[in-house]
C-alpha cells in the first residue's frame, strides 16, 4: 500500500493497522486540512477503522469522578474527528456538521449534569420546597449552542436557573441555591478546565443576569423580577435563541414561557 502524502506518524499508524482502515488517499486529504485529526488518530488508533460509525453518546462511569475529565475529553475528540472526516469527504452539509457539533456539546452537558447530580444526591438528598415538592435546575443554552449552530471553536453560552428555594432531604441538608450552585460550578469546570487532555468546551456564563458580577444562578422568581426591572435590549436578542440543553428540560421550558413577555414585547 502506498502512503504517499501522509505524515510519517500517520503512515506508520496505517502500516500497523491496515485492516478496515480507510484509503491512504482519503487519509491524506484529512491530514492536509486538520492537524487535530492526525493527532487524535495517533492518540486513539482504534478510531482508524471506525471513522464511518455514527456519533456515540457519552457515558460517565459511576463512582469514578476522578476519571470523568479524561473520559469526556477523549470522547469529545473522537466524536469531533468523525465530524471532520465526514466534512472532508463531503458526506455532511454545513448544517449537518453544525448540528453534530451542537449535539456533542449537549451530550457533554447532559452526561456531566446527571453524573454530578447523582453524586450530590448521595451526599445531600433531593431538594424540596416547604410543601415537599422537588425543585429542579435547568441549563439553558444561548448563542450558537441555543441556535443549534455550534462550530468546533465556539464557546458554549450557558445560563443556570432553578425552579424554587428549599432544602435537601438527605443526611447532610443544604439549601437549594447552595446545592445547585455547586452543581453548576462543577459542570462548568468539568468541561472548561484545561487538563493533560486539553479541554472539552469553553464555558461562558457571562450572559446571566448581572453578568460576571452576579450570582451563578437565580431562582425562577428572581429571574422574572430581574428581566422585568433591569432587562436590557441586548438581553432580549440573546434570549431569542435560548433553550434547555441540560438539567430538567420541562422546567427550562417553563422558565422560557415565564420570560416570554420580556423577550417578545407585546407592543
Amino acid at each position: 500500500m502506498s502512503y504517499k502524502g501522509l505524515p510519517p506518524a500517520l503512515a506508520a499508524l496505517l502500516a500497523d493497522h491496515p485492516r478496515n482502515a480507510p484509503s491512504s488517499e482519503a487519509l491524506a486529504r484529512l491530514a492536509e486540512v486538520s492537524d487535530f485529526a492526525v493527532e487524535v488518530l495517533i492518540q486513539q488508533p482504534n478510531l482508524l477503522g471506525r471513522l464511518d460509525e455514527p456519533l456515540q453518546p457519552l457515558q460517565l462511569p459511576d463512582g469514578q469522578d476522578a476519571e470523568w475529565p479524561g473520559v469526556i475529553r477523549c470522547w469529545r475528540r473522537a466524536q469531533s474527528l468523525k465530524l471532520i472526516w465526514r466534512d472532508v469527504l463531503g458526506i455532511d452539509s454545513v448544517a449537518q456538521t453544525l448540528a453534530g457539533s451542537t449535539w456533542i456539546a449537549e451530550q457533554a452537558l447532559q452526561a456531566g449534569f446527571k453524573a454530578i447530580d447523582r453524586v450530590l444526591r448521595q451526599s445531600h438528598g433531593t431538594i424540596r420546597d416547604e410543601h415537599g415538592e422537588e425543585q429542579h435546575m435547568t441549563v439553558l443554552g444561548l448563542g450558537k449552542l441555543g441556535g443549534g449552530e455550534l462550530n468546533f471553536s465556539s464557546d458554549v453560552d450557558l445560563v443556570y436557573a432553578f425552579s424554587g428555594h428549599g432544602m435537601s432531604d438527605g443526611e447532610r441538608p443544604i439549601a437549594a441555591e447552595t446545592y445547585f450552585t455547586r452543581l453548576g460550578q462543577r459542570l462548568a469546570n468539568l468541561l472548561d478546565d484545561v487538563t493533560a487532555d486539553g479541554f472539552c468546551h469553553r464555558v461562558d456564563l457571562r450572559l446571566r443576569p448581572f453578568g460576571a458580577s452576579g450570582r451563578l444562578l437565580l431562582s425562577f422568581n428572581a429571574m422574572e423580577q430581574y428581566f422585568q426591572s433591569s432587562g436590557r435590549d441586548w438581553e432580549r436578542y440573546a434570549w431569542l435563541k435560548a433553550r434547555p440543553v441540560a438539567g430538567d428540560a420541562a422546567t427550562g421550558w417553563r422558565l422560557l414561557e415565564m420570560l416570554r413577555p420580556f423577550v417578545y414585547r407585546r407592543y
